[in-house]
């Protein structure tokens, strides 16, 4: 939570987030497919391309079409809090 502290609790709860390195919080439904894919190293060539392409709105709204089904997609998800590797 402290990661997202600047962020009001409705905020926080509208959409998943990405806290980059230099603390910056990116919404999962404004760019933070792309920003994902850009950090994770088997995937950051693709998250370049789609960067530079600015393909991000169109990741955004896959993103939010998935998020409509996020009841049914929990049951794959085990309940309990995520893992976490922050340095």
């Amino acid at each position: 939570m402290r990661l997202l502290a600047s962020l009001s609790e409705e905020r926080r709860k509208e959409c998943w987030w990405l806290v980059l390195r230099d603390g910056t919080p990116v919404p999962g439904d404004d760019g933070g497919g792309v920003a994902l894919l850009r950090e994770l190293r088997v995937t950051r060539p693709m998250g370049a391309l789609l960067h530079s392409a600015r393909i991000s709105p169109v990741v955004d709204v896959f993103d939010k079409a998935l998020s409509r089904s996020r009841k049914q997609l929990s049951k794959l998800v085990p309940d309990g809090p995520a893992p976490r590797r922050y340095p």
